[in-house]
C-alpha cells in the first residue's frame, strides 16, 4: 500500500476503535490515527496559527480528549509538523488532505508496530477490493510472520472491532468485506451485484442508480420506496449505496450518495477519508433547500463554492453562524464577523480549499438540485455521521433479522474474478 492508503486505513481502524471498548495490542494503530485526526483538524490551506482554545475546541470535536491532546501534539512537533509556543500551536506546510494521511503513515512506521496490526492494515485493505475466504485471511497473516493462531487472534478481532465485515455462509463458511468495497473504479462490481440479482430487483437497482447519478443525493426514505424494503437492507448492508446521516436537536435525516461520487484522484476511501466533503455536501445542500433568504438561502449553488475555493469569503448573513457549525469544528471552515457591501455580520471562510473542490464535483455531477434534497432539517445541522458508521447499523440490524439475505452479493463478488 502506498502512504495515502495506508493513512486512510489507520483514520478508519481508530474510528473503529473509538467505538469500541479497549483493545490492547492495537496502541501504535490507535495513537497514529489519533495523530492524523487531531493534524486534519488544525490544519488548513496555509501554514496557520491557531489560539490554545480553538485547538482545545477542535481537538474536543474530533473526540480527543484532554488527556491525550498533550501527547499527540508532542508527537506531531517530533516530526516537525507543527510548532507549539505558550500562546497556541503553528501548523507547518501541512495544507492537504494526502499530506495529512501521508504524515498519518509515516508516524504509524516509526513507531515500530506488531506484526499484528500491520496485517489488521492489509486485511482490511484486500477486503476492500473483493471478499476473502477464511482462508485468504489467513494468508495475509502468513505474508505478515504471523503464527496461525495470532492469524486467527488478527482475523477474529477484525471483525469483532469493525475493521472488515462478515458474512457467515452455510457449510460454516465465512466471507470477510468492508464498507469500502464500492469506492474504487466499481462498475464490473456493480455489474456482479444486479447478476446476482432477479430481474425485478435488477430493475429497481437499475432505476435507482440512474437516479443517483443525475441527482447526487437523494432522501432515504425516496431510495426506500424506490427499492423496497428487502432491497434496500441488501444494497445497503454491503455498502453498494452511502447513507449520510445529518441531525440537529428536533430531528435526523439521511440522504444518500454513491460511494464513488466522492472520488477526486484515486479512489473516496483516500480522498475523502475525514468524510469531510461529504460533510460540507450536506451543510450546502441544507442552506440550498431549507434556509429562507433573509437567513442565506444559497440560489447559486456552484458559484458560491467557487468564491469560497477562491479564498474569498461569503456572507454576511445570520445562517452562517448557524447552519455551518458540523464544518466549523471539523476545521472545515472558519466563521467570524465581519463586513461586506456595507452590511456586517457572520462570514464564512474556507480554510480546506481541496474540501471544497471535492464537494464542487459532487455537486455539478450530479444535480444537486432543491428537488433532491427537500427533506433536509429545517433547523441547523449540528451533527454528522459518516457512510461507514452507518453501514455498521444497517448490517447490525440486517444479521439479527436475516443472516444469510446478502450471502448472493458477497458470493457473486467473491466468486467471479478480477479484483
Amino acid at each position: 500500500m502506498d502512504e495515502k492508503t495506508t493513512g486512510s486505513w489507520l483514520i478508519h481502524h481508530t474510528q473503529r476503535l473509538q467505538r469500541a471498548e479497549y483493545l490492547p495490542g492495537y496502541d501504535r494503530i490507535y495513537i497514529a490515527g489519533k495523530a492524523g485526526i487531531l493534524l486534519s483538524a488544525i490544519s488548513a490551506d496555509k501554514a496557520s496559527e491557531l489560539s490554545r482554545e480553538r485547538v482545545n475546541a477542535l481537538a474536543t470535536a474530533s473526540k480527543i480528549t484532554p488527556l491525550e491532546l498533550p501527547g499527540l501534539l508532542t508527537k506531531l512537533q517530533e516530526r516537525e509538523l507543527i510548532d507549539q509556543t505558550a500562546n497556541g500551536v503553528s501548523v507547518l506546510g501541512v495544507t492537504t488532505q494526502a499530506a495529512t494521511l501521508m504524515h498519518t503513515a509515516r508516524l504509524f512506521a516509526i513507531s515500530d508496530p506488531t506484526p499484528i496490526e500491520n496485517a489488521a492494515l492489509a486485511l482490511a485493505e484486500a477486503a476492500s477490493q473483493a471478499p476473502l475466504d477464511y482462508n485468504e485471511a489467513l494468508q495475509i497473516g502468513d505474508e505478515h510472520k504471523l503464527t496461525k493462531t495470532l492469524a486467527q487472534q488478527a482475523i477474529s478481532e477484525s471483525s469483532d472491532v469493525g475493521f472488515v465485515d462478515v458474512e457467515s455462509l452455510s457449510g460454516g463458511q465465512q466471507l470477510f468485506f468492508n464498507g469500502n468495497l464500492f469506492r474504487r473504479d466499481n462498475t464490473e462490481k456493480i455489474k456482479r451485484v444486479l447478476d446476482s440479482l432477479g430481474s425485478a430487483d435488477q430493475r429497481l437497482l437499475n432505476d435507482a442508480t440512474t437516479q443517483l447519478q443525475q441527482r447526487g443525493c437523494i432522501e432515504v426514505t425516496e431510495i426506500r420506496r424506490m427499492l423496497g424494503d428487502a432491497l434496500f437492507e441488501k444494497i445497503m448492508s454491503v455498502g453498494l449505496f452511502d447513507i449520510n446521516v445529518v441531525s440537529n436537536p428536533q430531528e435526523e435525516t439521511g440522504f444518500v450518495t454513491l460511494p464513488s461520487a466522492f472520488s477526486k484522484f484515486s479512489t473516496s476511501t483516500v480522498d475523502d477519508a475525514f468524510d469531510l466533503a461529504k460533510a460540507f455536501v450536506s451543510s450546502i445542500t441544507y442552506g440550498m433547500t431549507k434556509s429562507p433568504s433573509h437567513r442565506g438561502r444559497i440560489d447559486f449553488v456552484a458559484a458560491l463554492i467557487r468564491t469560497l475555493i477562491r479564498g474569498e469569503p461569503i456572507g454576511p448573513v445570520p445562517a452562517i453562524a448557524q447552519d455551518y457549525r458540523i464544518l466549523e469544528v471539523k476545521g472545515v471552515v472558519q466563521v467570524k464577523d465581519g463586513a461586506k457591501n456595507g452590511r456586517k455580520g457572520p462570514m464564512m471562510w474556507l480554510l480546506k480549499r481541496e474540501v471544497g473542490e471535492l464537494a464542487l464535483q459532487v455537486i455539478m455531477q450530479g444535480d444537486a438540485s432543491e428537488q433532491s434534497l427537500d427533506a433536509l432539517p429545517s433547523a441547523a445541522v449540528s451533527r454528522y455521521r459518516g457512510p461507514e458508521e452507518n453501514q455498521q447499523i444497517v448490517r447490525k440490524k440486517q444479521v439479527k433479522e436475516s443472516p444469510t439475505v446478502t450471502n448472493d452479493i458477497l458470493r457473486v463478488l467473491r466468486t467471479t474474478g478480477a479484483r
